[in-house]
């Protein structure tokens, strides 16, 4: 059977917004909305917290304890490296990279590119932004690759940015691979829409659109759309 585990990056240290991830979105923080919508999908074996071991990751790594996941801890910069022992630990056929800014990342939406991945002989698979036109929503998805092709390309980059963004030396060599950008279903083809958080002012945002709307960790990503839509025309 092929294992598949979820490994959400997350760290306090984010240049433009300092601990996001305890940050609060209405009564929970940013890591719990992450979390607690990612261990909700049923095509995962295991959901994994991939953060650094600095000390400022501390707080982070005691708060994701009270989730069933496992916490694994590495390098600030090299995130490749920390997948691939995330990977090992959780003893992964298959990763699924979650970024934990994504708040609204949605259960179902994993589901989709698990099962679009395992449907065909691709290298690598993703939903969680418009790539290669899918029409995609940012921020309620996620990318899926082989714990084989991430070490493959731990072992021919030597460039920093490959291994900080795990899944950029794909993109940057696009010729290697057989590459699945799942199409977004009529309800989430909005590509102008982006949902996740990279500063105060974005999360003071979706702060207000949730308190607006009335958006919860079990709304689905086709009840924030609609939701979301009403929110910036108001």
């Amino acid at each position: 059977m092929t294992r598949v585990v979820a490994v959400v990056q997350a760290r306090m240290g984010s240049q433009r917004f300092p601990g996001k991830m305890l940050a609060k979105l209405g009564e929970r923080d940013l890591l719990s909305w992450v979390l607690t919508r990612v261990c909700d999908a049923k095509q995962l074996d295991q959901v994994v917290l991939a953060t650094s071991d600095g000390r400022d990751d501390d707080e982070l790594a005691n708060a994701a304890s009270s989730f069933d996941v496992i916490v694994v801890r590495g390098s600030q910069n090299n995130v490749l490296d920390r997948f691939i022992q995330s990977a090992k630990i959780a003893q992964a056929d298959i990763v699924v990279r979650v970024c934990a800014d994504n708040p609204f990342v949605a259960a179902e939406e994993i589901d989709r590119l698990v099962i679009a991945h395992e449907s065909g002989n691709y290298d690598y698979s993703c939903n969680h932004q418009q790539k290669l036109n899918n029409r995609y929503a940012d921020g309620f998805g996620a990318e899926i690759l082989s714990t084989t092709l991430l070490n493959n390309i731990a072992d021919s980059t030597t460039q920093q940015s490959h291994r900080e963004h795990v899944t950029s030396y794909i993109w940057d060599n696009v010729e290697k691979y057989k590459i699945q950008a799942v199409a977004a279903p009529a309800e989430l083809a909005f590509p102008e829409i982006k949902l996740d958080i990279d500063t105060p002012q974005e999360m003071q945002q979706l702060n207000e659109f949730i308190n607006e709307f009335g958006v919860t960790m079990s709304s689905s990503a086709a009840e924030i759309v609609i939701a979301f839509n009403k929110f910036k025309n108001s």
